[in-house]
């Protein structure tokens, strides 16, 4: 028989950032999402659709540490490790490995749904959101960098925003930067993730490098390794990274899951990957990151930053080819009156996801305390979801819910 609750609704709890809609709300939502649709597919793009619950490891293979700790995940009834979709960028590539066969490329796609995050520093902004933006696979011409900034310029004032901005930068200048001092491939990713500190200056490049030897990026113990890492680097022998990594979260994740304490299963295998596949000198490192902080100081308007940038690399002997590409990129890039100001090139920007190479981009506005959407180019994601090649790609996304917040009209 049925019984009427006996405690009132009030005293069920709700998740953070998950909100009700009432039908106002609905329809006005809606009514914005339609209108980008029609904004993308004017360029092209076409729907597609993806699950919401996907494989963990998908989100896992190349997104780095920050994706990992936001998911939402946990194991199914069938003993499946599975997680709330957190960004539609590696199923899109996913869907695209799985039917490459009977795919045209370019391809141009476009999406808009529910995604699902948790941020440990700001809880009550973590939970659900609707992102909508649009995925170019197929082409590395600079007629598709120029494309997909055209189409993130053209949302905010598609709907009627005012007080944004548009921060950008290219990862392949930083590698540029980087090549003559041959550090690793290991040590770029680490001073990349470093990029927003190095803003700051020289400064800080000896406590950022001190967090390098304890991820044993550089030096050692007199050279010395254990026999226990000595096995593992035997059977990563002859992988490359991202092959290497798949195996260690496999015998990771078989033989310790539940020792893990406070850290991910990915941040245990990228600390051990660093430490069994050596270091690099301490000079090198230290260079390098001090390369790093000029460039990451460099910050204005994209002519005046462009003489700054082409200054430090040749000043460090470097090829000066990426930055020749961005300004072409920049010059083609739609310069109306509505656009006028609003491009800052900034190379202390660094994206979330290390999936990320080339051009990247995030559009912010003065009433919004994080990011509007931005995206960029990611070229090798093929090939982390095991792809036998790489293929380029690159794309963006807005955060729909923080458009309405702001007041899109």
């Amino acid at each position: 028989m049925y019984r009427q609750p006996t405690q009132s609704p009030n005293t069920v709890s709700r998740l953070q950032g998950m909100h009700d809609l009432s039908e106002d709300a609905w329809r006005q939502k809606l009514d914005l999402q339609e209108r980008l649709c029609q904004l993308l597919g004017g360029y092209g793009y076409q729907h597609l659709e993806t699950p919401v619950l996907e494989p963990t490891e998908l989100f896992l293979r190349k997104s780095g540490g920050e994706l990992a700790s936001q998911l939402y995940s946990f194991t199914d009834a069938g003993s499946n490790s599975v997680s709330l979709r957190p960004e539609f960028t590696a199923p899109i590539m996913r869907h695209y490995l799985e039917n490459a066969d009977s795919i045209s490329l370019p391809a141009r796609w476009q999406y808009c749904g529910p995604v699902f995050r948790f941020d440990v520093s700001h809880p009550e902004a973590s939970g659900q959101f609707t992102q909508v933006g649009g995925e170019l696979i197929g082409t590395s011409e600079i007629s598709a960098d120029v494309e997909l900034l055209n189409l993130a310029l053209a949302v905010p004032s598609q709907l009627g925003l005012d007080g944004w901005s548009l921060r950008l930068a290219d990862l392949d200048i930083l590698d540029s930067l980087l090549d003559p001092v041959e550090v690793s491939d290991r040590a770029k990713s680490f001073i990349i993730q470093n990029m927003p500190r190095l803003r700051e200056g020289r400064s800080v490049v000896p406590a950022i490098l001190e967090e390098g030897r304890h991820l044993h990026l550089v030096g050692g113990a007199n050279g010395h390794i254990d026999s226990e890492d000595a096995a593992l680097r035997q059977a990563v022998q002859g992988l490359d990274d991202t092959q290497a990594r798949s195996v260690l979260l496999g015998l990771l994740q078989w033989n310790s899951a539940d020792q893990l304490g406070q850290r991910t299963p990915e941040d245990v295998v990228e600390r051990l990957l660093f430490k069994i596949r050596g270091s690099d000198s301490e000079d090198k490192l230290r260079q390098g990151l001090e390369l790093a902080s000029d460039l990451a100081a460099i910050k204005g308007e994209p002519e005046q930053a462009l003489r700054a940038v082409n200054d430090s690399l040749a000043s460090a002997g470097a090829s000066q080819d990426a930055a020749g590409r961005l300004s072409e990129v920049v010059s083609q890039v739609s310069n109306g009156p509505e656009n006028k100001g609003r491009i800052v090139l900034d190379f202390g920007l660094v994206r979330g996801l290390a999936y990320y190479n080339g051009v990247i981009f995030e559009v912010s506005h003065s009433d919004w305390p994080g990011t509007l959407g931005g995206g960029g180019r990611y070229d090798t994601l093929s090939r982390a979801l095991g792809g036998d090649d790489a293929v380029p790609a690159l794309g963006f996304a807005y955060n729909l819910d923080a458009l309405i917040a702001i007041g899109a009209k």
